[in-house]
């Protein structure tokens, strides 16, 4: 397996095992970002080693704690890896609003299949069909737009 470290925010080949494993050790080296949005922990982290293929690197790993649908998301660079970052925050922001207006009585209830982020400004929710993305979503609004099945919330991730 091939070892990498991050210079400049880009990976690099690390052909030294106790560099890596002392350049792995220092939690600022490897933890990007976390954040914690209600009952949500957002946790972006540098791997170390290429998760995907050569063809496909996939260096970054974005995941969403508490939430059942909570599948790592893996990216290949920092750029990409914040703007999914970002764009689980404001996922977990949603997810939160959408249960307050359920408690209050407002059904917008709705199982979603996957939640995407489409850098550089697109955040998807593929719900089960598109009669439940027409119940939930009706109509096309300023912020937002139905795509077949697909919610697409249109935002500005930031990315550093």
């Amino acid at each position: 397996m091939e070892r990498y470290t991050l210079k400049n925010k880009l990976p690099v080949l690390c052909h030294d095992e106790n560099a890596w494993r002392e350049f792995m050790r220092d939690e600022d080296n490897i933890l990007l970002a976390r954040d914690e949005v209600g009952q949500f922990s957002i946790v972006t982290v540098f791997l170390g080693f290429n998760n995907g293929s050569v063809e496909n690197p996939q260096f970054f790993q974005t995941t969403c704690f508490g939430s059942d649908t909570g599948s790592p998301k893996y990216t290949k660079d920092w750029d990409w890896a914040m703007a999914h970052h970002q764009g689980k925050i404001a996922c977990a922001k949603a997810w939160i609003k959408f249960s307050e207006e359920k408690a209050a009585g407002i059904d917008r209830s709705f199982r979603f299949v996957d939640c995407q982020v489409h850098p550089p400004g697109e955040i998807h929710f593929l719900l089960e069909s598109e009669a439940e993305a027409k119940r939930v979503m009706p109509f096309n609004k300023r912020h937002w737009e139905r795509r077949g099945r697909t919610i697409v919330f249109l935002v500005r991730p930031c990315v550093e």
